[in-house]
């Protein structure tokens, strides 16, 4: 897979519940206006697929982590994500008030392969995760779960499949997420637009 094979890692975003919610780089976008409403929608990731999304989480020793896959009825556009994400049913967002903080933006996929790869190689508050090979390997992992790459996919086909996919960061006030040191959430639209794949992962002092 032609990604960078030393990329620069930003760390992992650090947030409190009472403090500002903005990834580190560019400008956060204003919250994410939405309703109550759940979607009827089942998470179908299987435990392989579920394994190989959290593996980057897993490298790096992180305190929780939840995968979850959507197969949607119909092809949605990237602009409606930001609304139907926290609608779906995942414990990372579950019990969250439409009034709390939900930010969600797009993401190119160099900054998202940045994020996962010191997620694993940096490790979590009381880890040193695995380093730069096996840090590598853990991000390639979570990013062929998180696109869709079919199982023994090639490198090129992982490549290929994580590069025609939309990603999105996201942060939110939910229980699940502790809010206190490193937690963030990942979400890959599909290139056919019909199936999303999420990542959240959490950590604590």
């Amino acid at each position: 897979m032609r990604l960078p094979s030393r990329p620069r890692a930003p760390g992992p975003p650090a947030r409190r519940r009472a403090g500002s919610g903005c990834w580190t780089d560019p400008i956060c976008p204003p919250p994410t206006p939405r309703t109550a409403e759940r979607s009827a929608l089942r998470d179908t990731a299987t435990a392989d697929v579920h394994q190989a999304i959290v593996s980057a989480v897993e490298a790096g020793g992180w305190g929780d982590a939840g995968a979850w896959v959507f197969v949607l009825d119909d092809a949605v556009e990237p602009d409606r994500v930001p609304g139907l994400l926290p609608t779906l049913p995942m414990a990372c967002v579950d019990g969250l008030h439409p009034a709390e903080r939900f930010e969600i933006a797009v993401r190119p996929m160099g900054d998202i392969w940045c994020l996962l790869f010191a997620t694993a190689s940096m490790g979590g508050t009381y880890d040193t995760g695995v380093h730069g090979a096996y840090g590598r390997l853990a991000a390639w992992q979570s990013m062929a779960g998180l696109s869709g790459a079919p199982a023994g996919a090639s490198a090129e086909e992982v490549e290929r499949h994580a590069r025609q996919s939309t990603w999105f960061h996201f942060e939110a006030d939910a229980d699940w997420f502790h809010n206190e040191i490193y937690d963030y959430g990942i979400a890959a639209l599909s290139p056919d637009r019909r199936r999303i794949a999420v990542l959240a992962a959490t950590d604590t002092d």
